[in-house]
């Protein structure tokens, strides 16, 4: 009960937002240019339109190097500190197993671990991930993550929200929200949060509360997926 509410009160938090940001004005694009012309800034930046290799780490170095002050270090980039990925076969051969990676806030229930297929259910359609899947990066929905470790072992997770991503070394990312096996998830509960978000979807599409109607249509939208799963298990 616990982990279900939690689960849904992320999912609802990240839909409000979604709303809230809709209400911000963004900046300006000449209020946002004087923010950050100090110096050379224009210079740099004409330079950097006219040659698109200084885009390059090593490039942006370079530059750095000409007009940063000398007791400043350089910056760092991302790729310096994330995993490094293993080096394709030579050959072209396409490795037996997928490398699975599923990232969860508090915890990471797959690390480096070899299986044979993974079902991601994404924005754009659900779509399985074998050993030599295309480099793909996709949104997740509220459904079903399964995960075939080998011809006899399946696992199943609800998920909330969040990215996959595949790389072409068949190594698989999953950073999800929040996710649950599916056995956690309690028949009784869920059918009760749905018909309770259903009924508040319903007054706050007739009473025009679009605020309360986006956060009611998340809500029956997890609870539904929710539902399927259970349906399924």
């Amino acid at each position: 009960m616990q982990a279900l509410r939690r689960l849904t009160q992320l999912q609802l938090a990240a839909g409000a937002r979604l709303c809230l940001g809709d209400a911000v004005k963004p900046l300006a694009a000449s209020s946002s240019a004087r923010l950050f012309q100090t110096g050379s800034a224009p210079r740099f930046e004409e330079e950097t339109k006219a040659n698109p290799s200084l885009a390059s780490q090593e490039a942006f170095l370079k530059k750095w190097n000409e007009v940063a002050p000398s007791t400043m270090d350089p910056p760092s980039f991302a790729s310096e500190f994330a995993a490094k990925s293993k080096e394709p076969a030579a050959d072209g051969a396409v490795p037996e197993k997928v490398t699975f990676n599923f990232f969860l806030p508090h915890e990471k229930p797959y690390s480096g671990a070899e299986v044979d297929m993974v079902l991601v259910p994404a924005v754009s359609g659900d779509f399985g991930v074998m050993p030599g899947h295309v480099p793909t990066a996709a949104q997740l929905r509220p459904g079903v993550l399964t995960v075939q470790e080998d011809e006899g072992t399946t696992k199943k997770f609800f998920v909330s929200s969040g990215f996959a991503f595949v790389h072409a070394d068949s190594t698989t990312d999953v950073c999800a929200v929040e996710a649950f096996p599916v056995e956690d998830l309690d028949p009784a509960t869920v059918e009760a949060g749905l018909a309770d978000y259903t009924a508040k979807l319903a007054t706050a599409t007739s009473g025009g509360d679009d605020y309360e109607a986006a956060a009611a249509q998340i809500g029956v939208e997890v609870y539904s997926a929710m539902n399927a799963a259970l349906a399924e298990k």
